[in-house]
Parts: C-alpha cells; structure tokens; sequence
C-alpha cells in the first residue's frame, strides 16, 4: 500500500511540474445551468469571477431563476449577505490540458429568521481559448434554516455546467 502511494505522489508532481498553467482573465462572467439533487430543481444564473493570483479565484453570484418543487423563485443576489446568494474560492490545480479545480464557500442570510450554508465541490476547465472556458461542476451544499429556536439542516448534491468568458 505504501508502494502504490509513493508511486502515485511522485507521478502527481512530475505531472504538474512539468504542466502549463493556463492563464485566465482577471474577470471572468459565468453562465450556468444548474440541476440541484435532493430537492428536484433545476436553475439557470450568472455569476462573476475574479482571478487575482494564478491559482486563486473568487466568486460572487449574481442571479438566478429556479425552477421545480415549490414554485419558480427568481433571487438577484446581492454578494453573500442575501439568501441564495454565496462567496466561494476556487483553487486551480495546475494540469496539462485541462484545469481542474477545487471550491469551497458559504453563504448567510437573515430575514425574520437565519440562514447559513456551506459549499464545496470540484470543477473542470475545458479552455476554448483564451477568452472561452467550458465547465463542468459537481458539489455539495449543506444548509441550516434557524427560525424561532428551531433548525433544520438540509444536504443537497449539485452538478453544474456553462461557460466561463473572460473580460479582462
């Protein structure tokens, strides 16, 4: 066993000593779909990427419409202080073709009563060119409502697919 971990460490990083990073804009607009397991819904949004370091992005989300049980709920996001809305970190690994990543968020809201999740997943990068990315997203999202002392806690898978354009 501890053959097979050396063997596999030792090829993760010849691999990406020798990868070129590819390098993305500064900003970066992504358009998505978004099917949410748990909860049977399906969303289309937007959100804003902002790469400051070679292997560090931010993300805000701008809106989205969801569609499914319950109704259609429409939510421009303002940042991650709004309910739906979220802050992740997206940390690219570097890889020869492809880029792949990692992302962990949250986000908070409180409006007669409290809601706070936590996001996490990874990602691919299939780069187009310079300007045009196409991903694809699968991930977690782990809820807690609070309301008058009550809590309910809620786990829902999510896989997410678009573009990612760059701006600047």
């Amino acid at each position: 066993m501890k053959k097979i971990i050396i063997v596999l460490l030792l090829v993760f990083c010849v691999s990406t000593a020798y990868a070129k990073i590819m390098k993305r804009p500064f900003v970066q607009i992504e358009p998505k779909g978004t099917l949410y397991i748990g909860s049977v819904r399906f969303g289309l949004g937007a959100s804003v990427i902002f790469n400051p370091l070679r292997n560090i992005g931010f993300r805000f989300n701008l809106a989205e419409i969801n569609f499914g049980e319950g109704g259609t709920f429409f939510s421009l996001n303002q940042g991650f202080f709004y309910e739906g809305g979220s802050f992740d970190i997206l940390y690219y690994l570097p890889m020869r073709k492809m880029q792949p990543y990692v992302h962990a968020g949250f986000g908070l809201a409180t409006n007669g009563q409290t809601m706070f999740s936590i996001r996490g997943g990874v990602g691919l990068d299939f780069a187009m060119n310079k300007k045009l990315a196409l991903f694809v997203e699968p991930g977690i999202i782990i809820s807690s409502v609070s309301v008058d002392g009550d809590s309910d806690t809620d786990f829902v898978f999510r896989f997410s697919g678009g573009a990612k354009f760059g701006i600047f």
